[in-house]
């Protein structure tokens, strides 16, 4: 569903990405694990072209999506992306930032796309809060608003940037939860995160990266328990002191 090839990034002198190749399987989740500043963001935003890939070539379906002929705005209907910062538009309510993408995007009646933010907020446990503004909402709460907002797209795959690390300690389960329904529901995802235990669980492989080149890449049982290179094993051992 998703294919790198060689991708290569520069921000001025820094070479973030050096080459990374990567494959993501239709209903696969993989996980990207790394330090901070070791591209993991950036690989992600590549996928659906909000950084452009300065080399190499990237495949969505079998589309080669950064291709002149293809739009940015074409390749993110077909990728929803949920970040670490909500996004949400604040002075519209849950359903209506859920039926945005939907009405002024698809140019589906409104009714149409209520409907569709409907069953979407219930599928994230807020079909209470339908009618409620971000500000009314807990930070757990706008960020599963974000979760449905994308999924109204009807995305061929989903991209999750460090998802939970704007959230405190108690709401962090709720999207997770989420997450990991998505997962099981065969939904292909890329999610980048340092919540190892959701990793561990739901994650059909992981790849570590760092300093723009993926180290290490296997089951997650392998590569926490057995990691074969010496950088995943230094990280590893942190994090998962």
């Amino acid at each position: 569903m998703i294919r790198l090839e060689r991708i290569h990034k520069h921000f001025g002198s820094l070479h973030v990405l050096q080459g990374v190749s990567l494959e993501v399987a239709k209903g696969e989740a993989l996980v990207i694990i790394g330090p901070s500043g070791s591209g993991k963001s950036t690989l992600l935003r590549c996928v659906n072209l909000l950084v452009a890939p300065d080399q190499g070539r990237v495949f969505i379906d079998g589309v080669h999506v950064n291709h002149p002929s293809v739009t940015p705005e074409w390749v993110r209907q077909q990728v929803g992306m949920v970040f670490q910062s909500f996004n949400l538009f604040t002075h519209l309510t849950a359903i209506e930032n859920v039926m945005l993408g939907p009405v002024r995007v698809k140019g589906w009646d409104a009714d149409r796309a209520r409907s569709k933010a409907k069953q979407l907020l219930a599928r994230v446990g807020l079909a209470a809060k339908a009618d409620a503004y971000p500000a009314q909402l807990s930070g757990g709460q706008q960020q599963r608003v974000a979760i449905a907002r994308a999924l109204a797209m009807d995305p061929k795959a989903m991209l999750f940037d460090e998802p939970t690390s704007a959230l405190d300690p108690e709401y962090i389960r709720e999207v997770l939860d989420v997450m990991t329904s998505l997962a099981r529901e065969g939904m292909t995802m890329l999610v980048v995160t340092h919540e190892m235990g959701f990793a561990s669980s739901v994650a059909s492989r992981l790849v570590f990266i760092d300093a723009g080149v993926i180290i290490e890449e296997g089951r997650p049982e392998e590569v926490f328990q057995h990691p074969k290179q010496e950088r995943t094993r230094a990280f590893v051992s942190k994090i998962l002191r």
